[in-house]
C-alpha cells in the first residue's frame, strides 16, 4: 500500500481525481473562470503604470495622473473581489470532493474481509481515511486551479510583453527561461520521491502511536516505557529526515528562481538603459528642432522609454512571482497526487466480502450444519480440519476445547467474517455463501468475551441507534436483570461509557452486550467465552441472562468454564482443529474421553 509510481507526474491518476468533479462542474467552471480573470486583470496594472509615467508624470499632467491612479485603485478592488470568489469556490470544491471520497472509502472499508484488517495497521488506515484524503482537497484549493491560473497569467504576461515592448528587449529579458525549465523538471522528479517518503513515515508514525496508546497498559506493566520511547524516537527521526530531504530540494530550487529573476531584471535594465542612452544621443538634434518649433516628438521615434523599463521590470517580477509560487503549488499538487494514489489503491483493493444480494431469507428456523469444513488463516497452518456437526432449531450447542483448537474460528466462519476453503456451512439447509451477507447476519446476535462499546450513551450502545424505543430497552433490561445496575449510574441509560466502555467494569460491559443481543430478538444466539474473567456475582447475573436469551432459540456457546454449559443439548469437543467428541454432558463424562479429561482437569484445579 505504500508503493507509489515513479513518474514525476501521473496524468492517469489526475484523471481519476478529476472524475469526482462531475457533480460540481458548475462550481469548477466558476472557479476556473475567476482564476483566469485574476490572471488577465493582473497584467493591466503595469501597462497603466507605463502610461502614467510616459504620458502624465513626464508631462506633469496632474489631472491625468489622478485619473489613471483611480483606475488602478478600482482595478485592485475588482481583483480583490474576484480573488474572494475564487478562494471560496476552490475550497468549497475541494471539501465537497474529499467528503465524497471519504464516504466512498469508509463504505468500502466496511465491506472488507477481516483478514485485510488482520494484516493492515490501524494507524495506516486512519492516515488514508483522514490526513491523506484531507491532502487531496488541496489539489483543487491550492494546486490544480491555482497552477492553471498561474500558467495562464504567465502566458498572458509574455504575450503582453511582446505586444507592448520592443521584441529584442523582451527576448533579452527572458533569455534565462530555458534554464528555469531545466531546474523545474529536475525539481519535479526529485520532489516526487521525497513526498512519497514523507507519506510513508506519516503512516508509520500514526500506526505506532495508535497501537501503543491502545496497548499502554501492557507497555507500563512490563516496564517498556524507555524501550518504546527509543523506538518512537527512531520512527520520529525518520519522519524528520524525510521532511528535511524535501526541504533540501526547496532550498536549492527557490534561490535558483530568485537568481534567474534578478538576472532577467538586470538584462532588461542593461539592454533597455543602453538602448535608451543611444537613442537619446541620436535624437538630440531632432529633439532640439522639434522643441524650437514647439512640436512633440513623434512616438515612433521613442522606441524605449522610462515607462517601458519601469513597466517591464514590474512584468518580470510578475512573471517570476508565479514561477516561484509554482514550486509551492507543485509541492501541494504533488503531495495531493501521492495521497490520492494511496487512497485509490485502497479503493481499488479487492478484499471485499463476496456477497449474494438475491439470497434473502425472511425467517430462520435455526438449524445449522457444518459439513467437512476446512479453514486456515495461512496456507501452511490449517486451523479447522474436516469439522462436521449440526444443531437443531431451538437447541443449545456448546463448543469446548483447549486454547487454539478453533472454537472462535467456527463462529467467524458462520458469520462469514472469513470464508472457509472447503466443505459446506448450511443454515436451514441453505449454503451461507449463497445468502445476502447483511440478511444473514441480521438473524444472529453475538456476545464476545471482549465487549466493544462506542464512546456514547448506554442506550445508543444497546440499540446501536436502530429504531428501538426506550421502553422496549428498559423492559428487556428488567427481564435479564440488568436494569438495576444501569439505573444506579449517574445518568442511567444516558450515561456516557467513554471510549471502548472504559468507565464500566468488564462484567458491566458483558451485561450490556447481553442486553444488546436480547433487544435485537435474534433467531440464533452466539456466546463466545462470554462468562470468562468475571466475578461470582456478575456470573450469576450473566447465567440468568443466558437462560433468558437461549430460551426457545438456537444457541451456540463457546465456553472455557465447563460449569456454564452443562445444560447444553449437545457439546462438541475440539482438539487441534478436529471434532473428537459430540454428545451431552453426562454422556461425554461417561465416555471418559477428551471432555472427561477437560472436566477433571478444570474441577480438580478449582478444588
Amino acid at each position: 500500500m505504500s508503493d507509489v509510481s515513479g513518474k514525476a507526474f501521473d496524468f492517469s491518476l489526475l484523471k481519476k481525481v478529476i472524475g469526482y468533479l462531475k457533480p460540481y462542474r458548475s462550481i469548477f467552471y466558476a472557479a476556473l473562470f475567476t482564476t483566469l480573470l485574476i490572471g488577465a486583470l493582473a497584467t493591466v496594472r503595469p501597462l497603466l503604470i507605463k502610461i502614467a509615467i510616459d504620458d502624465y508624470i513626464a508631462d506633469f499632467n496632474k489631472e491625468g495622473l489622478f485619473m489613471i491612479t483611480m483606475i488602478m485603485v478600482a482595478l485592485l478592488v475588482l481583483e480583490a473581489i474576484v480573488q474572494f470568489f475564487f478562494t471560496y469556490a476552490a475550497n468549497y470544491l475541494g471539501q465537497s470532493i474529499i467528503r465524497d471520497i471519504r464516504v466512498q472509502l469508509y463504505k468500502h472499508l466496511l465491506r472488507f474481509k477481516l483478514s485485510f484488517f488482520d494484516k493492515t495497521p490501524i494507524g495506516t488506515l486512519v492516515t488514508r481515511a483522514v490526513s491523506d484524503i484531507e491532502t487531496i482537497a488541496e489539489i483543487f484549493s491550492q494546486g490544480l486551479l491555482v497552477i492553471f491560473g498561474d500558467l495562464f497569467k504567465i502566458a498572458v504576461i509574455v504575450l503582453v510583453m511582446f505586444w507592448a515592448f520592443d521584441y529584442k528587449l523582451v527576448l533579452i529579458s527572458l533569455s534565462v527561461v530555458p534554464l528555469l525549465y531545466v531546474a523545474t523538471r529536475w525539481f519535479q522528479k526529485a520532489i516526487k520521491k521525497t513526498f512519497s517518503d514523507v507519506r510513508n513515515q506519516v503512516a508509520a508514525l500514526n500506526a505506532f502511536v495508535q497501537e501503543h496508546i491502545v496497548g499502554m497498559n501492557v507497555v507500563q506493566l512490563f516496564n517498556r516505557e524507555q524501550a518504546e520511547y527509543k523506538k518512537f524516537s527512531e520512527i520520529n527521526e525518520k519522519h524528520k529526515q524525510a521532511n528535511i530531504r524535501s526541504i533540501w530540494y526547496f532550498s536549492i530550487f527557490l534561490p535558483v528562481i530568485e537568481v534567474l529573476s534578478a538576472v532577467s531584471i538586470g538584462l532588461a535594465v542593461w539592454f533597455g538603459g543602453v538602448a535608451a542612452v543611444q537613442q537619446s544621443e541620436s535624437l538630440s538634434g531632432k529633439r532640439l528642432f522639434y522643441s524650437l518649433m514647439d512640436w512633440n516628438l513623434p512616438p515612433e521615434d521613442l522606441l524605449i522609454t522610462l515607462g517601458d523599463i519601469t513597466s517591464i521590470i514590474i512584468f518580470i517580477n510578475m512573471l517570476y512571482r508565479p514561477l516561484r509560487q509554482l514550486a509551492d503549488r507543485f509541492n501541494t499538487l504533488q503531495m495531493g497526487m501521492v495521497a490520492s494514489e494511496r487512497v485509490f489503491k485502497l479503493l481499488e483493493n479487492s478484499s471485499d466480502v463476496e456477497d449474494s444480494p438475491n439470497g434473502v431469507v425472511e425467517e430462520v428456523k435455526g438449524k445449522i450444519e457444518f459439513v467437512d469444513v476446512e479453514f486456515s488463516y495461512n496456507p501452511d497452518d490449517p486451523i479447522l480440519k474436516g469439522v462436521s456437526f449440526d444443531v437443531e432449531p431451538g437447541q443449545t450447542l456448546a463448543i469446548v476445547g483447549a486454547t487454539g483448537a478453533g472454537k472462535s474460528t467456527i463462529i467467524s466462519l458462520l458469520l462469514r467474517f472469513y470464508h472457509h476453503q472447503s466443505g459446506k456451512i448450511l443454515l436451514d439447509g441453505k449454503d451461507i455463501s449463497t445468502l445476502d451477507l447483511e440478511n444473514l447476519r441480521s438473524h444472529f446476535a453475538l456476545v464476545l468475551q471482549d465487549v466493544f462499546l462506542f464512546s456514547d450513551s448506554i442506550y445508543n450502545n444497546i440499540t446501536l441507534k436502530e429504531d428501538i424505543d426506550f421502553d422496549e430497552v428498559k423492559s428487556a433490561a428488567e427481564v435479564i436483570g440488568v436494569d438495576s445496575f444501569i439505573s444506579d449510574l449517574p445518568d442511567g441509560y444516558d450515561y456516557d461509557v467513554k471510549e471502548r466502555g472504559g468507565m464500566l467494569s468488564a462484567g458491566q460491559r458483558q451485561l450490556l452486550a447481553f442486553l444488546r443481543a436480547y433487544v435485537t430478538n435474534p433467531s440464533i444466539l452466539i456466546l463466545d467465552e462470554a462468562t470468562s474473567s468475571i466475578d461470582h456475582h456478575t456470573e450469576e447475573l450473566i447465567q440468568n441472562a443466558i437462560d433468558v436469551l437461549t430460551e426457545n432459540r438456537t444457541s451456540i456457546i463457546i465456553a472455557h468454564r465447563l460449569a456454564t454449559i452443562q445444560k447444553a443439548d449437545k457439546i462438541v469437543v475440539l482438539d487441534k482443529g478436529r471434532v473428537v467428541e459430540v454428545g451431552g454432558h453426562e454422556e461425554l463424562l461417561a465416555k471418559k474421553g477428551a471432555y472427561y479429561n477437560l472436566y477433571e482437569m478444570q474441577f480438580s484445579s478449582e478444588k
